[in-house]
């Protein structure tokens, strides 16, 4: 070949453009390589380096993945675009999150969650185009990485039991901590209920035996694992979204007569029967553990009376700003400023309560009435889109697989009604999907549904703004991560005092000020600054930390017990007061106003305060025989 000269046209040598690589791959190779990561990388991804494995490092890895996402099918976006009413509500719901920073009390938390939103958004935007270009041919293909993610998750969580001491005898207090790949044994259980639903329709939607009988065989794996791992809210949604497939399945399809009927109800003797037998004949933990199945237990739990509790303090947040709600993320600010410590488990326990356990009155909370209509509006649009298909429709294979992912939805309803999934990112990558795949299967009559008017934009435009959004989500996830990895240092005890001060000066920036129990990283320069008895730096600490969460009543009573070490105790009984308000069981609190009557010679109220500390209180006794000789 000779060798290029000089003046060539550039046309002739090579035209190097941004997607210049992107057409030498086939859309369906593209799309492939981006649901993999998607659906099985990011899910999977964790980092040990921060005491969430999973919130900050899949946040990261999700919008890496997304910026890959929209690289990838720049040129096949759509000239023509629209939004119809799921998409108007789910993008309203995140432009009033992002309206609610500008009176969020705290903004780097607010930030935070107003980007998962976007990410969501976007998420299930690119899964409904990449199903509508490919109309239906990436089913399979998605299926496949929904069962490889199911494995993966299943494999970690028999990894983890197989360190259970006593898991033959399947001990209740041994399965407490199984937390798969997830933080949480809630979290690994609520995911697998998400990917369940995409297995069984699998089961539907494959041909060949030998794949279907595989992936029923994983199902009764998944199913034993989810009721093995006791949590209820999953319990729940099993119950209820498996009653509502099977009453769409027999209508649909006419699956039952008497005798299969009998067939079950015989299986179904027989199980209950083993069970009763093993409760008879043998009494050791596997009785605790089974209890956990009785559901109308539950209302009698602490866990329950926990969450109605914070059930009904939200409820009086809610009433209190009704219209703009107390900003995205700010939930866990304002929370214990209701009385939230108020008759609570967590009062004397050093629990600090991040979230309600119910993600409809979280948003309702957070941002308000409209936020709260427009998050609500999502699932009421997509049930009643589905309910219209199925209605309407009349080959059973499709009506069959819209009634499977809505009795899966109503299912991840349930959850959102007692546990937080909005908050993850694995379940949000997978409401996204499973929203896109009901739309998918009820096209028609989704295309039929009313748009909402949408202004003429480049699609080079549009792609900028994601990327933008994108980019503001690597910047956030790289300072809370960088936050994370160095606090986890600066809870160490042994880590030296001058490393905890750089490790503080490290973590804390404009994205992230509160560490993952809502404390501001001030406290803990303070606390420092307090024990070297720096008061003039400890108070400046002290003060900042207040600004940033001035509900959290350790802040507050340590901020209390400094203005006292200083004689100022005008300052030192205003703030222990409002920290008494907040947590009217605080040890240390009732502690310090004993203590601080007893200076100011009132002994009355300082014995008053005194005896309402518990006996195992180190100085209580110490401290009434000193008010007994005054």
């Amino acid at each position: 070949m000779p060798p290029v000269k000089y003046g060539d046209e550039p046309s002739k040598i090579h035209s190097f453009k941004i997607h210049s690589f992107i057409p030498t791959m086939t859309f369906d190779s593209r799309a492939k390589l981006f649901l993999f990561a998607l659906l099985v990388i990011t899910p999977a991804f964790y980092l040990k380096t921060v005491l969430d494995i999973a919130l900050v490092p899949r946040f990261i890895c999700w919008s890496v993945v997304l910026i890959a996402g929209v690289f990838l099918f720049i040129k096949e976006y759509p000239k023509t675009k629209y939004l119809k009413v799921l998409d108007g509500c789910f993008l309203l719901y995140y432009v009033i999150s992002a309206f609610s920073l500008m009176w969020a009390l705290n903004t780097a938390e607010a930030i935070f969650e107003t980007q998962k939103i976007f990410a969501a958004f976007l998420t299930y935007l690119l899964l409904r185009f990449l199903l509508f270009k490919s109309e239906g041919r990436l089913i399979p293909f998605l299926l496949l990485c929904n069962i490889a993610i199911t494995i993966i998750v299943l494999c970690s969580v028999f990894i983890q039991l197989a360190e259970a001491p006593t898991l033959f005898r399947l001990a209740y207090n041994n399965f407490r901590d199984i937390k798969g790949l997830s933080s949480q044994r809630n979290l690994v259980c609520s995911f697998l209920y998400l990917t369940l639903i995409f297995n069984v329709l699998a089961v539907s939607y494959f041909e060949k035996k030998t794949w279907r009988r595989a992936v029923l065989a994983l199902i009764v794996v998944q199913v034993f694992i989810l009721l093995l791992l006791q949590t209820r809210a999953v319990y729940i949604a099993i119950i209820i979204s498996g009653i509502t497939f099977l009453i769409g399945f027999q209508v649909i399809t006419r699956y039952f007569n008497y005798k299969r009927i009998l067939g079950f109800a015989a299986v179904l003797i027989i199980l209950v029967s083993l069970v009763l037998g093993r409760l008879l004949l043998v009494d050791d933990d596997f009785n605790v553990y089974v209890e956990q199945f009785d559901i109308t237990k539950y209302l009698t739990s602490t866990s329950a009376s926990e969450r109605i509790n914070m059930w009904e303090k939200t409820t009086s947040m809610i009433q209190d700003k009704p219209l703009s709600g107390f900003g995205a993320g700010n939930w866990a600010i304002y929370y214990p400023s209701y009385g939230g410590y108020a008759d609570s488990y967590a009062a004397d326990k050093d629990i600090f309560y991040q979230r309600p356990h119910n993600d409809f009155l979280w948003v309702f909370s957070e941002t308000g009435l409209l936020g709260f209509l427009a998050y609500l509006g999502i699932f009421i649009f997509a049930i009643t889109l589905g309910l219209r298909a199925v209605y309407k429709m009349t080959a059973p294979d499709e009506r069959l697989k819209v009634w499977i992912l809505l009795s899966g939805l109503v299912g991840y309803l349930v959850i959102a009604n007692f546990s937080f999934p909005k908050e993850r990112i694995e379940h949000q990558i997978w409401l996204a999907l499973l929203l896109s795949t009901l739309i998918f299967y009820t096209k028609q009559y989704f295309d039929k549904s009313p748009n909402i008017p949408f202004p003429k934009i480049d699609n080079r435009l549009l792609v900028l703004l994601a990327v933008a959004g994108l980019c503001l989500n690597l910047m956030i996830g790289y300072h809370r991560y960088k936050g994370e990895s160095s606090m986890k240092y600066v809870y160490i005890e042994s880590t030296p005092k001058q490393r905890k001060k750089q490790l503080l000066r490290k973590a804390r920036s404009y994205f992230y000020n509160l560490d993952h129990v809502g404390f501001p990283l001030p406290w803990y320069a303070g606390i420092i600054a307090s024990g070297e008895s720096n008061d003039v730096q400890a108070l400046k600490y002290f003060e900042e930390a207040y600004a940033l969460n001035p509900y959290n009543f350790k802040v507050v009573n340590d901020l209390a017990g400094l203005y006292g070490r200083r004689q100022d105790t005008e300052q030192a009984k205003k703030y222990l007061m409002a920290a008494i308000e907040i947590n009217p069981e605080s040890q240390a609190t009732i502690f310090n106003l004993a203590v601080l009557h007893y200076n100011l010679k009132d002994y009355k109220a300082a014995s008053d305060w005194a005896r309402k500390l518990s006996d195992e209180y180190p100085r209580k006794k110490e401290l009434l025989q000193r008010l007994q000789q005054k």
